[in-house]
């Protein structure tokens, strides 16, 4: 009986895919959009190159790269996956102590993240058209010297989510252009911030573990606040 009951439900579950796609039909028929983004945000105190020209000036920012992959889930939301990038430098203490000096260390940092974007607005607009809110959750995973002395590195990670919103328009039926503008919040990187406020001095930091502290303290910087740009093409 109970297999009976199994595969009835099985052959109702496969007659109702049609159904299913028919209600959801994208975009002009599309649902499918391939993006390239980046997020930029300002890097007026911390270093983003070994070039001293680019260090803590005005016009100094950080920028991660994001390309992504969105589907359009429904009239007015789609969902998708994207991949980071963060090419920067950040401030440690160095070796001789936190009093006399600091290094500075490149940081290359790969992620992944999910999100969901919902369009807002009158009747007329639907995805992927006009102003948006954008749920995102995110992984970074970086690696760091295990200590001053050595140059053996360890992996490292942390994780973050944040809040978007912004507007998209769609030019010629295909291509997506979007603004944006968003608030993170890393889990971790607090305890590096720390160094920056000369709070390593009294104790904050406990020997090498402050090497990983000032690296996700500067993801924490390129993540918390953001402008975003994006270019997408509305392929299938």
């Amino acid at each position: 009986m109970q297999k009976r009951n199994n595969l009835l439900f099985l052959i109702v579950f496969i007659l109702s895919i049609p159904c299913l796609i028919a209600q959801n039909t994208g975009y002009m028929g599309k649902r499918v959009i391939v993006n390239m983004g980046a997020e930029f945000s300002p890097a007026w105190i911390r270093p983003v190159s070994d070039n001293l020209k680019f260090q803590c000036k005005w016009y100094s920012f950080n920028c991660i790269l994001s390309p992504s992959i969105e589907v359009i889930a429904h009239k007015k939301g789609t969902a998708g996956v994207v991949y980071h990038y963060l090419n920067t430098r950040y401030n440690t203490p160095s070796e001789a102590g936190f009093v006399f000096g600091e290094d500075v260390k490149e940081l290359k940092t790969n992620g992944f993240g999910i999100f969901y974007k919902q369009y807002i607005g009158s009747e007329r607009g639907r995805a992927p058209i006009g102003p948006y809110l954008k749920a995102q959750f995110d992984g970074f995973f970086f690696k760091v010297p295990t200590s001053h002395e050595e140059s053996i590195m360890k992996s490292n990670q942390l994780f973050a989510m944040k809040l978007e919103i912004g507007n998209s328009f769609l030019l010629f039926n295909r291509l997506c252009l979007s603004t944006g503008f968003s608030l993170g919040v890393p889990f971790g990187g607090f305890k590096g911030l720390g160094y920056d406020n000369d709070w390593g001095l009294f104790g904050l930091f406990d020997g090498d573990d402050s090497i990983e502290e000032c690296a996700k303290s500067r993801i924490f910087g390129a993540y918390w606040i953001g402008f975003t740009v994006n270019i997408g093409f509305l392929a299938f």
